[in-house]
């Protein structure tokens, strides 16, 4: 029997491209782009330092939606209890919960 990750995400790692502000100002649109559309991400440095990072939109919002995700204690303890579930093989495939939600639909 196959066992699945209760939940997975798959990145591809980027290493964020530096690039000193006064380079960024004159190429944004261009970094823009390769963000936009080759996924790329851009750390913005002022001074040899990190000052800002620019990434897809989607990731941005899917880092919100999991700061929000784990500043929740309550969340936090229901993904602990169900990885401790999923350890102990407590589980139920995909057909069963289909043929059980199936059967409480007909009954009412």
């Amino acid at each position: 029997m196959r066992r699945w990750a209760p939940y997975t995400v798959t990145y591809t790692f980027n290493m964020a491209k530096a690039v000193p502000v006064a380079e960024f100002r004159r190429n944004l649109a261009e970094l823009l782009r390769d963000v936009a559309d080759r996924r790329e991400h851009v750390l913005v440095t002022k001074n040899g330092r990190p000052a800002a990072a620019v990434i897809p939109a989607d990731e941005y919002l899917a880092l919100e939606d999991t700061a929000e995700i784990l500043s929740d204690p309550d969340a936090i303890k229901a993904i602990e209890e169900g990885l401790t579930e999923v350890s102990r093989g407590e589980t139920v495939s995909l057909e069963d919960l289909s043929a059980e939600l199936t059967a409480l639909r007909d009954r009412g």
